[in-house]
């Protein structure tokens, strides 16, 4: 696949990718029409996670709704939402999220079809009230009964203007996202093992990453976020964040954070090399974990559970970048671990 770096798409490239339960069928219409507001023939793709009545315009023939009859969730919602897309450029949003003004004509000078783009979320203090210029935090209410998009859209011209510089790098785009529709899919989109939600992005991100791809916060191109009113709002999401991590850890064998702040932002390569961890003294759910990293190789790292600390902890999560060279030989000690090449 040849890919163009410095072709610049123009407004009606791009289509905006929703997955949604309508669980709040005036907030998705609200979202639907802020889109409107500001680009009234831009392709607008809906695809309703296990519900099967279409919610929004009959008469918006620049607007694709997809019913489903089983829970697709998010990784094969916006699988069937990128099969589905006419155009060259793919904009992720969610049904509680709203785009500010100049949205798009701000992502324009700096995405490719080498270079996805992600756009600045502010959100309501729900985990935190430390503002980054990643993540401005503001609250403008997180129901349709408190929130006024006026509001925010006052917001964003004056926090555009305080702005000293458009993009900032990133290695990280997640949902708040916009790409090649054609770049995504050449690494196949998202993995639909991990539902029903989380760690998906993560996933995505490696994959792009180790496939050339490279990312741009746009910080001018702003969004509002109520902020998890579709995963969160589940009783069992902490059980569910807990399976879906522990599907990361299995099949890339190291800790999101550690393959972001090492290899996406100081360029230290991935290798996924097989270790086999022999784990004495440890509790069950250490035990548990622990496995997750382990499969059978001819290097062995033997841990003691009675002594193993923050920092081994630490050592055994980066393992993939600890271990670099394959070709040794003997017994090595790192903190309290012992790592033996055969």
């Amino acid at each position: 696949m040849t890919l163009q770096k410095n072709v610049l798409p123009t407004l009606s490239d791009f289509s905006f990718l929703l997955v949604s339960t309508a669980k709040d069928r005036q907030r998705l219409m609200e979202v639907y029409r802020s889109v409107r507001e500001q680009y009234p023939k831009n392709e607008i793709i809906v695809v309703y996670d296990n519900n099967e009545p279409l919610y929004l315009s009959k008469e918006d023939s620049n607007l694709i709704e997809v019913s489903t009859m089983e829970k697709v969730y998010v990784s094969t919602g916006y699988n069937i939402a990128l099969s589905k897309c006419t155009k060259s450029y793919f904009v992720f949003i969610h049904d509680d999220t709203f785009i500010a003004p100049m949205f798009l004509e701000n992502i324009i000078p700096h995405i490719s079809e080498t270079t996805f783009c992600n756009f600045t979320a502010v959100e309501p203090p729900v985990f935190g009230d430390s503002t980054t210029i990643q993540k401005p935090i503001k609250d403008f209410g997180r129901t349709m009964d408190t929130f006024i998009l006026d509001n925010f859209n006052k917001f964003a011209k004056n926090y555009i203007e305080t702005l000293k510089e458009k993009t900032i790098a990133s290695p990280f785009g997640g949902f708040f996202m916009a790409g090649s529709v054609k770049s995504i899919l050449s690494i196949g989109g998202f993995d639909e093992t991990f539902k029903p939600y989380f760690y998906e992005d993560s996933d995505l991100m490696v994959r792009l990453h180790l496939s050339g791809f490279r990312f741009v916060q746009v910080l001018d191109s702003l969004v509002y976020h109520m902020v998890s009113l579709t995963s969160r709002v589940d009783v069992d999401s902490s059980k569910i964040e807990e399976f879906t991590h522990n599907l990361f850890i299995k099949k890339w064998k190291v800790e999101f954070e550690y393959f972001k702040n090492l290899t996406m932002l100081q360029g230290i390569p991935y290798k996924n090399i097989p270790i086999k961890i022999k784990c004495i003294n440890c509790n069950n759910q250490l035990e548990e974990y622990l496995s997750l990293y382990s499969e059978d190789s001819t290097i062995e790292v033997e841990v003691d559970g009675s002594k193993l600390s923050k920092e081994d902890l630490g050592y055994l999560q980066s393992l993939s970048y600890i271990i670099q060279d394959t070709s040794l030989e003997g017994s090595y000690s790192l903190g309290s671990l012992n790592i033996n090449f055969s």
